[in-house]
């Protein structure tokens, strides 16, 4: 009886550990066919917006910000959701010529939100943009 009950309270901290990273995800916008895949760290968590197979979207809940964005980079202005953002191009895909684009976001003291989007073309671009302003950040 003692290592079922150990079993059951094993899986059921799984689970629960499952729901908890999936949790700090916030809401993506209606009507979206994208779903999140969540992976939690030390003092982070890292939330990738998945079509398909294909990582189109991501975030990093962190305490502080782990990049540094160059303003000659800086590209769009925008929102997500209440929060007036500029998004910039990484340094890479600037090099590089691809359609990325990244921004950061304060949530609060020791709260950040970096934001990026991964684009095949310059259309999905406008549409992942216009997407991003759907999520809550909170």
């Amino acid at each position: 009886m003692n290592k079922l009950y150990c079993l059951g309270f094993l899986l059921a901290a799984s689970a629960f550990d499952a729901a908890a990273q999936d949790a700090a995800c916030p809401s993506l916008p209606a009507g979206s066919t994208l779903r999140w895949e969540a992976k939690a760290g030390d003092g982070f968590t890292v939330c990738r917006a998945l079509d398909g197979e294909r990582q189109v979207l991501g975030l990093m809940l962190t305490r502080e910000p782990t990049v540094n964005l160059l303003r000659r980079n800086r590209e769009e202005e925008g929102r997500i959701g209440t929060h007036e953002v500029h998004w910039y191009q990484p340094e890479i895909a600037a090099q590089t010529g691809e359609r990325k684009r990244i921004t950061i976001v304060e949530l609060g003291e020791d709260r950040y939100a970096q934001v990026w989007v991964d684009a095949g073309n310059d259309e999905e671009l406008r549409q992942l943009l216009a997407m991003a302003e759907g999520i809550a950040l909170n």
